[in-house]
């Protein structure tokens, strides 16, 4: 970013995939944030900037680690990754990925457009940005929605974030964070024209994966927390976000 701009840097969350190190070449920088027992796995697999989470610090899990980032990290907006991200892509009315067939530089092209969008959610005095999971050419009706579900990039303005974690709450989850962001700041970002193409390694052992049991208890939790305005079809196995912006 320019001198004028807030501090800002891109960290990649990563959990037992030392051998698998994807996101860090879609990327100019980035930052792995790696627990303290996989370090020098990640040191020799080639990663070139590390972040260390400590032996005794209680990250169990994907909100854990994400808090720890945010709270554990000097820059004025971050980034957050996850690891399994092998691309960027321009969606308007056609696909256009950011690779060597269609930018001479599609690394630093996508860096700076991630940079970019750090920098409008700080100028906006937003707290939360981030890319979504539908990736399919249909889903794009605007190049910006307000609400939505999150997929595997965040943007974090941490002057503005009001959303809270208290590792105690069923409902915890990226979903329950942008649910708190449009509660208390009306509105989150999601660029629809930029999306990353991620989740190839979820059946890996670094991925989040659940129970029914578990995937049923953290339902009943979100929908007895935000009631109307969380809904989840049963039948398409498909969460909902039921505000109005």
């Amino acid at each position: 970013m320019e001198n004028s701009s807030p501090t800002f840097n891109i960290y990649v969350m990563s959990y037992q995939r030392s051998d698998r190190i994807v996101t860090q070449n879609v990327l100019e920088y980035c930052t792995y944030v790696v627990r303290e027992k996989e370090a020098e796995l990640y040191r020799k697999a080639g990663v070139r900037s590390l972040k260390v989470i400590p032996a005794d610090c209680p990250c169990y899990n994907f909100m854990d680690t994400l808090w720890w980032i945010i709270w554990n990290t000097p820059e004025d907006v971050i980034f957050i990754a996850d690891d399994d991200i092998t691309r960027f892509i321009y969606r308007m009315d056609d696909w256009l990925p950011i690779d060597k067939n269609n930018f001479e530089d599609p690394v630093a092209t996508a860096t700076l457009e991630i940079e970019r969008i750090g920098q409008i959610l700080y100028d906006l005095d937003l707290g939360l940005a981030y890319d979504g999971p539908q990736k399919t050419l249909f889903a794009y009706d605007k190049e910006w929605n307000f609400k939505g579900m999150p997929g595997h990039c965040r943007w974090i303005n941490k002057k503005c974030l009001k959303a809270k974690y208290d590792y105690k709450d069923p409902a915890s989850s990226d979903i329950d964070m942008a649910m708190q962001e449009m509660l208390y700041n009306r509105i989150t970002l999601q660029p629809k024209y930029f999306l990353s193409d991620a989740g190839q390694m979820e059946t890996n052992a670094g991925g989040v994966t659940q129970s029914r049991s578990e995937t049923l208890a953290y339902r009943l939790a979100m929908e007895n927390k935000w009631g109307k305005y969380y809904e989840f079809d049963v039948r398409k196995n498909q969460a909902k976000i039921n505000v109005k912006r």
